[in-house]
This record gives structure tokens, C-alpha cells and sequence, in this order.
């Protein structure tokens, strides 16, 4: 039987994603229109299919924006310490979604965004339809098991039967439909840049072995002689996981860095671009061409425990007389280590605002190595 249950269904085009020295191009779509987002900025491509005719046309131009590089710079800031709560913080936070993503992959992001609308309308239809297929089995089996019934009224059978294959079509065209609506997309690699990323993931599969992997929702300066502390700044930080793994919005063959985010979105780190979920329906699209990236090792007051990974370089007092030396005149002063992290911030004009702090300093400097090698491989051009 043929069946066409949802008509205005419209299918999601591919994306084909393209990263070579020149940096990140990506077409949107087919014949007859094809939108071309590059480094020159958007083109619009019309074309009449067999004719050869075709009409281009841009619509943005370049970005003036480069890949900055990322400096790893051995401990030179006094230690920090974490306090719980930290009165009058700073928070550190990103701005909203809808102003996160870069200008050059806003279709990008609508794309994806249409996508997720068609999936999330044809999952609540398709839970309705498994509902409707459950009830119009229960009626036929009924009577098809029996001998009287379906003898005696035929055609009320024969309408019971035609629901359930009704009910079964719908169903099949509805899950077609909810496979079409994840955007196939083909991401092409240049050599030089793949042999880049790759290795980049490697040592970010390295980094997620971190003991410790601490998100910084905020801190702020300490006043030195009122907490009687030799720490200069105070945090609030909580653990997160750092994986390999692949996001539900775009297909790909390949699992990327994934930095989970205590205090926003989680960021997904594919070729040429970062894709920043802050939930189901929210999310940014950012270029790396507009990432900030700072690195720096970190002395540390830890009080909560000492990472097995981490390496201790010193140690002080809870409480601390101007000089450094211990206060006696709190009875119950305790010792704590100085250890040695290492921090991540990332920053763009957008908004991004993230930090992250690390228990192995050596795993972070190997990534943050690679992770230059890569972007320095498209950012001269």
C-alpha cells in the first residue's frame, strides 16, 4: 500500500563540510540552490539543473578574525584557592546562545536548528502513531484469533485489518522521516589538516585521563589580610568529564572532544568549527577563527585532596602572617599543599567565557601543543 502521511515534511539537505590550509568551507544543500560558506565570506549559488546555467551571489564578506595561537606558560601567579561559598563572585559564565554563534556559520546553525525542530515534532507524532498501532492491534488480533466474529461481520474485519496496515505504514514513514531529519553530514579533510586534528584527539583522549578535571563557575580577589592567606584569588570549581563522543545534532563517522560544562553549555570540538549545546533546543555554532585560547600552569591550595596526577611543589598554612609564615595565634592552624595545575580559558568577542583547571599539567601542555599545530596549519592563509 502506498502511503503519504506527512506531505509538508520537508527533507533536511547534507552538509558538506570542507577544512584545508585555506581554513573552513562548508555547502548547504543541492541543486537548485546551494549556500557556500568559506572564508571569503557566504555565496548564494543558483542553477537551472541540465541547462548549465547557473547565478552566484554573495551575501557576506570576509572575517578579519584569525586563529590566535595558544601560549602554555610555566607557574608565575601566586597560588589560588577554592572556598565554597565565595561572597560577592564573578561568575563565569558564557552569553546566551543566540549570541554565541559566529557570523559566517549562522546557516549552519539554522540548518541544524530545522533539523532538530523536524525531529522533535515527527518523535512526538511517532509515539502517538506507536500508541495508535498498539490499540488497532489489540482489535484486530482479537477478533483474527477468534472463529465467529470475523465470519459473521466481515467487512468491520476487514476495516480492523486495514487500520493496523494503516497504522504500520504510518509508522515506517514516520521513522524514515525521523532518520532524514539527522543532518547527514560529510566533513572532507585536507591531509595536513587531518593528520593535525586526529592528533590533536589523540592527546585530548590523553587529557580526559586527567585525575582531575575541574569547570571554574567563579571566582574572586582575595584580600590577603582580612582571610590571613597567601593566595591571591579564590575559586569555585567543579569536576567534570572530558570524553570522546559524538553529538546527537550532526552525524559523523568520527567521535570528537567533548568538554562538558558545569556553568553553561557543553562544547563539542569538530574540524573547524565548535559546536556549544546549552540544551535541547539551545545551542551556538562558533568558528575557531574567533576562539581566544589561553593556557597557564597554576599554584594551588588544595585543601580537598590531592589528585594522584598532580605534582605538589610547596606547602603553607591555613593561616599566614604577611610574610608567609604560620599565625600562631590560631591554635588549630593546619599545613596544605601547594600543587601544581594547570588552567584553560577561552574567550571570543561573542561571549564565550569558559575556564577549566587541570590536575596534570604535562597532559594539558601536550594537547594544547597539538591543538596549535592544528590551527596553525589553516591559520596563515
Amino acid at each position: 500500500m502506498s502511503w503519504r502521511f506527512r506531505h509538508s515534511f520537508k527533507i533536511i539537505p547534507g552538509v558538506r563540510i570542507n577544512l584545508s590550509s585555506t581554513g573552513l568551507s562548508a555547502s548547504i544543500g543541492g541543486a537548485p540552490f546551494t549556500l557556500n560558506v568559506g572564508p571569503r565570506g557566504v555565496y548564494g549559488t543558483a542553477s537551472l539543473p541540465g541547462t548549465g546555467i547557473s547565478v552566484r551571489h554573495r551575501f557576506a564578506g570576509d572575517s578579519q578574525n584569525r586563529v590566535l595561537p595558544i601560549p602554555l606558560t610555566r607557574p608565575t601567579i601566586s597560588p589560588l584557592r577554592t572556598f565554597d561559598p565565595i561572597p560577592e563572585i564573578e561568575e563565569v559564565r558564557s552569553a546566551s546562545t543566540e549570541a554565541l554563534t559566529s557570523a559566517p556559520l549562522k546557516e549552519l546553525k539554522r540548518v541544524l536548528e530545522t533539523a532538530y525542530e523536524q525531529k522533535e515534532e515527527i518523535g512526538s507524532e511517532l509515539r502517538t502513531a506507536n500508541e495508535e498501532k498498539r490499540t488497532a492491534h489489540l482489535k484486530y488480533s482479537a477478533w483474527e484469533r477468534g472463529f465467529l466474529l470475523k465470519r459473521i461481520f466481515k467487512t468491520k474485519f476487514a476495516t480492523r485489518k486495514e487500520e493496523l496496515e494503516l497504522a504500520e505504514a504510518k509508522i515506517a514513514e514516520l521513522e524514515q522521516q525521523l532518520r532524514l531529519t539527522m543532518v547527514a553530514t560529510h566533513i572532507e579533510i585536507a591531509k595536513e589538516q587531518a593528520e593535525q586534528y586526529f592528533r590533536m584527539c589523540g592527546e585530548f583522549s590523553a587529557l580526559c585521563e586527567c585525575a582531575a578535571i575541574w569547570d571554574i563557575k567563579s571566582h574572586q580577589r582575595m584580600d590577603k589580610t582580612r582571610e590571613r592567606t597567601i593566595a591571591d584569588v579564590g575559586l569555585r570549581r567543579q569536576k567534570v568529564t572530558f570524553s570522546l563522543r559524538s553529538c546527537d545534532l550532526i552525524q559523523w563517522e568520527h567521535k570528537v572532544p567533548h568538554l562538558q560544562n558545569a556553568n553553561g553549555g557543553d562544547m563539542f570540538f569538530y574540524p573547524g568549527f565548535i559546536l556549544y549545546r546549552a540544551s535541547r533546543q539551545a545551542f551556538a555554532v562558533i568558528d575557531f577563527h574567533d576562539v581566544r585560547a589561553v593556557a597557564l600552569g597554576a599554584k594551588s591550595m588544595e585543601e580537598h585532596g590531592v589528585p594522584k596526577d598532580a605534582k605538589v611543589i610547596g606547602e603553607t598554612w591555613n593561616k599566614v602572617n604577611a610574610d608567609g609564615t604560620r599565625d600562631k595565634r590560631f591554635a588549630e592552624n593546619y599545613r596544605i599543599p601547594i600543587v601544581l595545575y594547570a588552567s584553560l580559558t577561552l574567550k571570543t568577542d561573542t561571549g564565550l567565557w569558559e575556564e577549566y583547571l587541570f590536575s596534570n599539567l604535562d597532559r594539558l601542555e601536550k594537547f594544547i601543543e597539538a591543538f596549535t599545530k592544528f590551527v596553525d596549519s589553516f591559520r596563515g592563509n
